[in-house]
């Protein structure tokens, strides 16, 4: 099982290729780093404190938000969890900058912020 070290990374090489792409361009792929960065960010707190280790996204949603370190942003996990399914399997759905700006300094801040309390980003 991955590490928080590992997940760590992750999420640090993730944001390195969200901040290489073109957002205006690849809005769709923006929305879905952005939830794949939260994951790991989660992932480490789960893994370093709770020693668990979601294998899917159902069991990963159910320790999120049975964890009282990260209950507290739970919506916004889902947030970004909802914007990337939308991205990936309505292929219609289209994001506009502003929103993917949101789901950065919104939704994934909000998680950075909070695993931070707990790890060392």
């Amino acid at each position: 099982m991955p590490s928080r070290d590992e997940h760590l990374d992750q999420a640090r090489h993730n944001s390195t290729f969200y901040a290489a792409i073109d957002k205006s361009t690849y809005k769709d792929w923006a929305a879905t780093i952005l939830f794949y960065t939260g994951l790991h960010y989660l992932d480490a707190v789960l893994a370093d404190r709770e020693n668990k280790h979601p294998l899917n996204h159902p069991t990963r949603d159910r320790a999120v938000f049975d964890s009282a370190e990260l209950k507290p942003v739970y919506g916004h996990y889902s947030a970004l969890k909802n914007a990337s399914y939308n991205a990936r399997y309505k292929p219609r759905t289209l994001f506009t900058i502003g929103q993917i700006n949101q789901l950065e300094t919104t939704h994934l801040a909000t998680i950075r912020n909070r695993v931070g309390q707990y790890v060392t980003i």
